[in-house]
């Protein structure tokens, strides 16, 4: 298994203006995930965040305290802006939510020194931004390594590279766990796995696979498991439409379902389980079909989330390796450490909202 490093780096502000530092109110220089340099006059005091997954990079943002009275707001991409940051933060109701696919006009009313957006290339919405002084600067928030990046650049941005050394040691620890768990084991050893989305269509399941690049094709590898939809996939930009009779010529070890969010996931298992082709499947009649864990939001995205989604499958795939593992701790200490949540709240406001077993 290929070693993933955090490396914590702790910035040293030598002078105003010098490249990836910043004195306390002077000039912001980095590199952005785009490949980009962005300068700044001087440390943001207004960021918003849109584009693909504004959520994600929310949920990035208020793991630093100074969010809080810096990161005015995100785009709202679906009927509500968040069902999770209501949970940590007492000023969200005086946050600035811009509709769906927001325009320029939209963005600019909130004032914004410095936009963020989801993604390793420039954006038509970014560009147009730029085009009027609004600076945009894009995180990638797509892999672990691309996260210890971003969780770098939030704590530039944000002034605070201790609170993001402290973060990137959270995960760090995780996957160091992990991989000594692991360590040694054979490529016979590890389960041929398919993991794929659920939607209904037409009322029938649809399922559809992510990219050999995405973060839940590198969970499955750093968990343990072999995917088998990416082995000669070429890379996309889309989940890619998967039919049964594909699934049955791999007939995988396990496999694992991230189901729709407003689809119930054990109603969906027992509905495959129930279906001729589906039953036939070895993962199936060995009762190795398994629903993806979610919470509020799901343990398989490329949200701050994907730690316990990456720890929950690799003790799936190997029970043996993590005899003392403990997911409910594991959950209580995510949102202790990273959000500042009680154990009390997390047993009453998360772990009820788990629909599935950990």
């Amino acid at each position: 298994m290929g070693r993933i490093k955090f490396v914590f780096i702790v910035i040293l502000i030598l002078f105003a203006g010098t490249a990836f530092g910043a004195a306390p109110d002077g000039p912001l220089e980095f590199q952005d995930a785009a490949g980009r340099t962005i300068r700044l006059e001087k440390p943001p005091e207004r960021i918003l965040a849109i584009g693909h997954g504004p959520q994600i990079i929310a949920h990035l943002m208020f793991m630093f305290p100074e969010s809080r009275s810096r990161f005015i707001g995100w785009e709202r991409r679906g009927r509500i802006a968040s069902e999770f940051i209501p949970l940590i933060d007492p000023d969200f109701d005086k946050r600035y939510f811009t509709d769906p696919n927001t325009g320029v006009e939209e963005v600019a009313a909130s004032h914004p020194d410095l936009v963020l957006i989801r993604g390793f290339v420039t954006d038509p919405k970014g560009d147009a931004l730029e085009k009027v002084g609004i600076p945009v600067a894009y995180l990638g928030l797509e892999n672990p390594e691309q996260y210890r990046k971003d969780i770098e650049l939030a704590g530039l941005i944000l002034g605070n590279p201790g609170r993001a050394a402290e973060i990137n040691r959270f995960f760090q620890e995780r996957l160091d766990r992990i991989e000594h768990a692991l360590a040694g084991l054979e490529e016979a050893r590890k389960p041929s796995v398919f993991l794929a989305m659920t939607m209904s269509r037409g009322g029938k399941i649809a399922v559809r696979v992510p990219a050999p690049s995405w973060i839940q094709t590198v969970m499955v590898r750093l968990a343990g498991g072999r995917p088998v939809w990416a082995e000669g996939m070429v890379d996309t930009s889309a989940w890619s439409v998967v039919n049964i009779e594909q699934i049955a010529r791999w007939d995988p070890d396990g496999i694992i379902l991230v189901v729709w969010h407003t689809l119930d996931p054990q109603k969906t298992l027992a509905a495959l389980k129930t279906d001729e082709t589906w039953r036939a499947l070895r993962a199936v009649q060995g009762d190795k079909m398994r629903a993806f864990p979610a919470d509020i939001y799901g343990w398989d995205t490329p949200d701050p989330r994907w730690i316990l989604g990456l720890t929950w499958l690799a003790r799936t795939f190997h029970p043996d390796r993590f005899p003392g593992l403990d997911m409910k701790a594991e959950i209580v200490s995510f949102y202790r450490d990273l959000y500042g949540l009680s154990p009390d709240d997390v047993e009453a406001k998360i772990l009820p909202s788990i629909r599935t077993g950990y």
